[in-house]
């Protein structure tokens, strides 16, 4: 694969290459030090460190291996992605996480993003990648294509360097020290750098990133079915709270039962005292016997009313997302810019 983008548009100068026996190897070109820009622990002249580094911050072995499943998840649609200030609209707070796993994947309220680390911008360490293996290229391919819709206006890259926020998710400076300031990272000049990315086609990126933003509540679902795992990712550091989740709607199925219950109790009541009870109690017995039945009604129409709609969302979501995946391998695929305002 081909460096997406050209050294004059890079964003980050500090690296170079060295040949190093047959391999060829990473250098700081500032003469700074040996480690990777951004990255202070991690040794340029360490390999088999250094790979190891990549693979665990970029590989998504987990979500590659559902990627046949995640039509499940979430559209199967890899611009299916938020702007960051299209986040907020969606009542979402956006949380950075250096996890790849979780990148883009969204629980209610919240959503993860990983930063863009300082070599991703730097051209010298893509035609490092170009030696590396395939999955670990297509892994950060996928990663910096994510963030051509997550940046597309300049109030996105506003949010995403503004030291108000804390976001930090683009570096400031190109690594360069400049007297006159042009070695800040502007949005121009990110635009012109990550639209090479926005280019790739699917066959550049790992299954993962075929998809946008990804639902944790349904990833868990799919965990135990498919990864054999409790969860994907916990979100409650205790048991309780964990299982204070499931408290409501028992309660809730409970109370249901009881006020069913506690209808038909009458109804056989009323059935017994009819025979024996004076006249003038009559009427409230007929009234009781009325009223039981009433209630017994509501509550099968309020069953039914929910059980046949939760079985249309899911219907509904399975049938657009098989419908999106059929126009995948039948038409050529166009790229909306429309922002999401479903539940999907």
């Amino acid at each position: 694969m081909d460096v997406p983008f050209s050294s004059e548009v890079e964003l980050n100068k500090q690296l170079e290459l060295g040949a190093v026996v047959q391999d060829t190897n990473l250098r700081r070109s500032d003469g700074s030090g040996i480690s990777l820009p951004g990255q202070p622990r991690v040794a340029l002249n360490e390999l088999t460190e250094l790979k190891q580094y990549l693979d665990e911050e970029h590989s998504t072995t987990e979500l590659d291996t559902l990627a046949p499943k995640l039509w499940l998840v979430s559209t199967p649609r890899y611009w299916h992605i938020s702007p960051l200030h299209h986040q907020a609209v969606r009542g979402r707070n956006i949380i950075v996480i250096e996890n790849p796993q979780l990148h883009l994947v969204w629980y209610y309220d919240r959503i993860y993003i990983k930063p863009i680390p300082r070599y991703l911008l730097s051209h010298a360490f893509w035609e490092f990648l170009n030696t590396q293996p395939i999955e670990l290229r297509r892994a950060i391919a996928g990663f910096a294509r994510t963030y051509s819709y997550l940046i597309r206006y300049e109030c996105d890259f506003r949010l995403a360097t503004s030291s108000e926020h804390q976001l930090a998710l683009i570096p400031e400076d190109d690594g360069s020290v400049q007297a006159d300031g042009s070695n800040h990272i502007t949005f121009e000049r990110f635009a012109r750098f990550i639209a090479a990315f926005q280019k790739l086609p699917d066959d550049s990126v790992s299954p993962r990133y075929h998809y946008g933003e990804l639902r944790l509540s349904r990833l868990n679902m799919c965990a135990r079915v498919f990864l054999r795992k409790l969860t994907f990712h916990h979100i409650d550091a205790q048991w309780g709270a964990y299982l204070g989740r499931f408290l409501a709607p028992i309660l809730s199925i409970f109370a249901i039962l009881s006020v069913a219950l506690s209808a038909m109790q009458v109804e056989l009541g009323v059935q017994g005292s009819l025979q024996n009870s004076l006249p003038k109690w009559t009427y409230f017995a007929y009234v009781s016997r009325w009223f039981s039945c009433l209630i017994l009604v509501m509550i099968a129409i309020t069953v039914t009313f929910f059980s046949l709609l939760i079985a249309f969302m899911v219907l509904h979501d399975i049938w657009f997302a098989r419908s999106v995946l059929r126009q995948r391998r039948r038409a050529p695929v166009k790229i909306s810019n429309k922002f999401k305002s479903g539940v999907v």
